[in-house]
């Protein structure tokens, strides 16, 4: 599906609703926000034509979800949770700025039966065509752009012209006989879709009953493995989620960026489970540790959860010192698929403040760093009584007899040369952990 499509389902809906089809138009914006659940736009006019209360609520919190910042949704959603009543219509929400739709009506603003007031229907020519309402439509769309949603500018090629290029069907509301007696149609006959453009669906689309706790892809069934963003959602088995792979980190880490919006004390369950699961997906088991705390604190019968609690905080720790993220990110990937937790450090001067944190199991030292090299930060580490007896492996391009006489001087325990066997790097370090983790 085009990625524009839930922008084009968002026009004709615009549309429907600016002439009093407020049934077509909730169709619409069901189909828009199937295809793209992340349009903060489609949900606000979700919540606008809402029926009740309930439905202002559910649409406003998907508001919310997507944009924790919209403070508008937010005093809007406390209004509708004030009204008693599942029948009660949904209360008053901001009013647009003059009369675009950069912002939706306000829900439950009523025209009666769904028609246009008198002087909007005065004001519409009477040989009113799609052309008219496509004119009004790209006016409304000016103000939708900045929003948050892509915009499909129609083309100039006439009245109706998309930006497919084809010509408009004809979509004419009908003009009565005698304007002075009969009232205007409220309703918008629409033409049957042609091929390239969205089908108005006879059915409601089904809701779908879960969404992925990262991408929020949408499946009619609860999935152990996100098909779109590829992460591992259920934290029953940590070996199967350190085995994943093929993740789409962007995704995930932009998931993560959400969650920890909201303060740490206002945290649900889910959300806590949802940012330990994040970062056990990135193999960051001890960015995930105090997530999992968090979420066995509020429900300590979880039996799942504190299984995958235990097995990580009873880990060996290991610490990485690498001026270069894609040596640590391999290190990293390679330990904790072997049972460690991994801290890690870009410099010199950072591995020693994690030092006075933490001290770790082992530490695996790059030698060639800018400002404090291997050698001084080995150094630093030995003579610290709480870390003295901290095993350190230097890492190191060169195999030289004389540099690995000097990392002995330094204090260092064992010397391995990069590019290292991955094999052979975990047997050195079981050596010096007695016996593994």
């Amino acid at each position: 599906m085009p990625q524009t499509q839930d922008a084009l389902l968002l026009r004709e809906a615009v549309t429907a609703a600016k002439v009093g089809n407020k049934a077509a138009a909730r169709q619409l914006l069901r189909q828009a926000s199937v295809h793209n659940p992340n349009n903060e736009l489609v949900w606000l006019w979700r919540a606008s034509l809402s029926e009740s209360p309930k439905e202002a609520i559910f649409y406003l919190g998907e508001v919310l979800r997507i944009n924790p910042q919209n403070q508008k949704a937010a005093a809007w959603l406390e209004k509708c949770k004030g009204v008693t009543g599942g029948g009660a219509q949904a209360p008053e929400g901001p009013k647009p700025v003059g009369q675009n739709l950069s912002q939706p009506p306000a829900p439950g603003t009523n025209n009666t039966a769904g028609a246009p007031p008198a002087a909007a229907r005065q004001a519409v020519p009477a040989a009113n065509t799609f052309g008219a309402a496509q004119t009004h439509t790209n006016e409304v769309l000016k103000t939708v752009e900045g929003v948050g949603t892509t915009t499909i500018r129609p083309t100039e090629q006439g009245p109706g012209s998309m930006a497919t290029g084809r010509a408009a069907d004809p979509m004419v509301i009908p003009r009565p006989a005698d304007t002075a007696t009969r009232a205007r149609p409220t309703v918008i006959p629409f033409a049957p879709a042609s091929k390239g453009s969205p089908a108005l669906a006879l059915e409601p689309e089904p809701q779908p009953r879960w969404r992925c706790p990262f991408c929020q892809a949408p499946s009619e069934s609860a999935l152990r493995r996100c098909p779109n963003c590829r992460a591992v959602t259920v934290l029953e088995d940590l070996k199967e989620i350190e085995k994943n792979e093929g993740v789409q980190e962007k995704l995930v880490r932009d998931s993560l960026a959400r969650y920890e919006a909201t303060p740490a004390d206002k945290r649900g369950f889910d959300q806590n489970v949802s940012l330990a699961l994040g970062h056990l997906n990135l193999r960051e088991a001890t960015a995930a540790l105090p997530h999992l705390k968090a979420a066995s604190a509020q429900k300590r019968n979880d039996w799942a959860l504190n299984g995958v609690l235990d097995q990580i905080q009873w880990r060996k720790v290991i610490l990485v010192v690498d001026d270069s993220l894609t040596i640590r990110k391999a290190l990293s990937s390679i330990l904790e698929k072997n049972d460690y937790r991994v801290v890690t450090a870009e410099d010199g001067s950072h591995a020693l403040a994690k030092l006075n944190e933490a001290v770790p199991d082992l530490v695996l030292l790059d030698i060639t760093m800018p400002w404090m090299d291997g050698y001084e930060v080995c150094k630093a580490i030995k003579q610290k009584a709480l870390t003295r007896k901290v095993p350190v492996i230097m890492l190191s391009g060169k195999d030289g007899l004389f540099d690995k006489v000097r990392g002995k001087l330094a204090g260092c325990n064992d010397y391995v040369t990069k590019p290292f066997d991955p094999d052979a790097l975990l047997k050195t370090i079981k050596k010096y952990l007695s016996g593994g983790a």
